[in-house]
């Protein structure tokens, strides 16, 4: 299937069983070699992969998925920690026989189990795309500039905590305060059953614990000390970096601190480009931050220039 219709988000696509107890949500399109898989940023899911999932299976074999308790995938244990997604997604890999060679491709925070596979399992990875990733040590650096940040960044996850709460409690009912902010007015331009199973998704108390646990081992730093424990040099792995030109840092910042984030982020970007002799880095300057949604012929074109890298290697 190449040609993938939005109300295939309304249901699960692939449930596999991992660990002998949980399902993970896949979504496996097209044919060929290397396999392209996709990792959603936080809070994501397949659906948000959409536009580039569709254009990618025309010419390569592409797997998506849902992290444990996004989307259809069960929750699990926690802290949500780079490793253990990453544990989940080899389990997934291997119960729907899905073998290497992977090209590698990430929004956002997805970078995390990318790279943390890239450096474990060099001699499995093709290449690579990060999507407008999230960097090193980046709270601890965005705090440098901004210190107020902390701030915003706790309340969003009381926010989190605060839904798990009504969640559990039932109070996310139709026209309450509470639904308007947990589950908030359907999406237009999506068909209905997906926007039910997105309201679905909302308004399980897991679906919220799992956000809020994958947030704090990104901002505490526990995902770069994971990062820290495996990270080594690429080599001449084919990797692409892109980097969104209007990031949203927020109206109550300065000038002076909107460019020195606008900096930072692109020292960021430069470090991942680093870890490879053949890693680039590439504005995208009409872009926010869900490159993959807003440009993903940019997406695209930059996983086929992969793709095709990796092919010549292999052919080698």
């Amino acid at each position: 299937m190449t040609n993938l219709a939005l109300d295939v988000y309304a249901r699960p696509q692939h449930l596999v069983t991992i660990n002998s107890q949980r399902r993970l949500n896949l979504l496996l399109t097209g044919e060929g070699r290397p396999t392209v898989i996709l990792a959603h940023g936080l809070g994501g899911r397949t659906l948000e992969w959409w536009r580039v999932q569709t254009k990618v299976s025309e010419f390569a074999r592409v797997i998506s998925y849902d992290r444990a308790g996004f989307g259809f995938s069960d929750p699990a244990r926690l802290p949500r920690t780079t490793d253990r997604i990453l544990s989940d997604l080899r389990a997934a890999l291997e119960a729907a026989d899905v073998t290497p060679p992977y090209v590698l491709v990430s929004h956002s925070a997805g970078n995390f189990e990318m790279r943390l596979f890239a450096f474990k399992y060099p001699e499995e990875v093709a290449g690579m795309v990060l999507v407008d990733p999230s960097g090193n040590d980046q709270s601890e650096r965005v705090r440098a500039i901004a210190p107020w940040l902390k701030k915003r960044d706790d309340e969003a996850r009381a926010r989190f905590k605060r839904f798990e709460r009504w969640a559990r409690e039932g109070r996310l009912v139709p026209g309450s305060t509470e639904y308007d902010q947990c589950v908030g007015s359907p999406n237009p331009r999506l068909p209905n059953a997906v926007n039910d199973a997105l309201r679905d998704w909302s308004l399980r108390p897991s679906s919220w614990r799992s956000q809020y646990s994958e947030d704090l081992a990104m901002s505490d730093g526990t995902n770069d000390r994971i990062l820290d424990a495996a990270r080594q040099n690429l080599g001449d792995l084919p990797l692409i970096v892109l980097t969104a030109g209007r990031i949203a840092w927020g109206p109550e910042l300065s000038t002076s601190e909107v460019r020195s984030l606008t900096d930072l982020w692109v020292t960021l970007h430069e470090e991942h480009a680093a870890l490879s002799s053949r890693g680039v880095r590439r504005d995208v300057p009409d872009s926010a931050h869900a490159i993959h949604i807003e440009q993903p012929d940019t997406v695209i074109t930059a996983i086929r220039e992969v793709i095709e890298l990796a092919r010549v290697v292999e052919q080698v």
